[in-house]
């Protein structure tokens, strides 16, 4: 056998040996990239899914109702209190409490603004919660 002729065996094993794994990896790249809708839509469709989005609405909207209400309570309490250092004590629970319902308000608006999560919201629950209402009132 000639050296050039071991030589381009040499030279196309390489290259093969080069070439077959990018080729696969690329391939494999695209099958997922093409496939991923239809897994993103699938797992979206799953029953525990739009039952656990379901209910993370309304847990969200009513554990922002019940922090709302707890704010008010504290703006009445911290009103009425005329000891400084309670004073001092409920306005940096208030402060607490009013991260807590901004925080409550900005995560239900983030998954209100999933296109994979919205769709699970129904009809009864507001588009988003105004995180304003966090605020003192008086």
């Amino acid at each position: 056998m000639s050296t050039t002729k071991t030589v381009l065996i040499t030279a196309g094993v390489i290259g093969t040996l080069i070439v077959l794994p990018v080729a696969c990896t690329a391939y494999s790249v695209w099958t997922s990239a093409t496939t991923a809708p239809g897994r993103v839509i699938g797992k979206t469709l799953e029953t525990n899914n739009i039952i656990t989005n379901y209910e993370l609405f309304h847990d969200e909207v009513r554990n922002f109702d019940a922090r709302v209400a707890q704010v008010r309570e504290y703006e009445g309490l911290l009103t009425a209190e005329t000891d400084k250092e309670e004073r001092v004590r409920l306005r940096m629970e208030m402060a607490a409490q009013q991260q807590s319902c901004r925080e409550l308000a900005a995560d239900y608006n983030a998954n209100s603004a999933k296109i994979n999560r919205k769709a699970f919201k129904g009809t009864s629950l507001p588009p988003s919660l105004d995180a304003a209402l966090c605020e003192k009132q008086s």
